[in-house]
């Protein structure tokens, strides 16, 4: 079965080498990848292709010509898309003889879009997974369902972890979902239950300490792992990013409560040596962020939340309330 794939970047890369490695399938599997926007831009499913010496497509579907079609006229039978992100044009689609496939990393019909993933989690959504529908032409993510795999999202699963933990699930069930393919049962969206995944903005990126802290850890956990990197804060002019954060525990809470009512955005500290080694900032509701790690920006390598105390808190008056270290945020 000669199979063409659509993707681009790192997370359909181990669903393409999963296709690569079934015998079921024709050695004959193609990539159709995204145009170069830059020397530096990551295309990881593109490198590995290149490697195995798999034929590999940049076409410029944006060319109302549709030159391309011309190229692959020889009657492909499957093609399957995954973190493509350009609209694919009719006279394509129509070509494929068993038809053209979406994987899309959300329950669908919830979180249609570019950013399920990070959705997902900053809405503090407990379950995801991954939904295989029919390509819907002139729309993203609106065909039937085929099937579709579920997912637990833990408390600690960030953007990097959860993506990978998708993709792996998708890389694993891609098997099931071609051998099965002309059995299952199309079920149509349900447009009601539709809900927006749009992708991530600098509007996503700012900080504001006046949410509460399970809040403000969602977004990192949303964020850490994705192009931009992590949340950014500033502190007497220098920028630095979240590198290892969580909520506190119930001890550190009880110690903290000596500050509650104090200014959100405020960096504060522990006495007991337990804790020696952290920073916290207040947020709303009385509710606080341990931050275990940071990285200045103009620095490649992260750092223990200690070095920014030395750095930075070597006044700060422990069972006080007279200490003022106010993040810009």
């Amino acid at each position: 079965m000669r199979t063409i794939f659509f993707g681009s970047g790192l997370f359909p890369l181990p669903i393409f080498q999963r296709l690569h490695k079934l015998t079921a399938i024709d050695p004959k599997v193609s990539l159709i990848t995204v145009p170069n926007h830059s020397h530096k831009e990551k295309n990881q499913i593109k490198d590995y292709a290149s490697q195995q010496q798999f034929k590999i497509y940049q076409p410029n579907l944006s060319d109302k010509s549709i030159s391309f079609v011309n190229e692959i006229q020889d009657q492909p039978d499957l093609g399957i898309v995954c973190n493509y992100g350009y609209m694919i044009p009719s006279q394509i689609i129509d070509i494929f003889k068993k038809g053209v496939y979406v994987i899309h990393p959300s329950l669908l019909p919830k979180y249609r879009g570019a950013a399920p993933i990070q959705r997902a989690i900053l809405n503090d959504e407990q379950k995801t997974g991954v939904s295989f529908i029919e390509i819907s032409k002139n729309k993203f993510d609106a065909g039937a369902i085929l099937l579709k795999k579920e997912l637990d999202i833990l408390a600690v699963d960030r953007y990097k972890e959860l993506s990978q933990k998708l993709s792996q699930l998708t890389a694993d069930s891609i098997e099931e979902f071609i051998n099965n393919i002309d059995n299952f049962e199309r079920l149509s969206q349900n447009a009601s239950e539709t809900t927006k995944a749009p992708k991530i903005t600098q509007a996503d990126l700012k900080v504001d300490f006046n949410n509460t802290a399970t809040k403000i850890y969602n977004q990192y956990r949303a964020i850490y792992g994705t192009n931009f990197h992590s949340l950014k804060l500033k502190y007497q002019e220098r920028e630095f990013y979240l590198e290892n954060i969580t909520l506190i525990n119930d001890l550190e809470e009880e110690h903290l409560k000596l500050y509650n009512g104090v200014e959100n955005g405020t960096i504060w500290l522990i006495r007991n040596k337990q804790f020696k080694n952290y920073f916290y900032i207040k947020c709303n509701e009385n509710s606080w962020i341990r931050v275990q790690e940071f990285r200045f920006c103009d620095r490649g390598s992260s750092q223990a939340a200690y070095t920014f105390k030395n750095q930075f808190l070597m006044n700060f008056k422990f069972d006080s309330l007279d200490n003022y270290f106010k993040l810009n945020y």
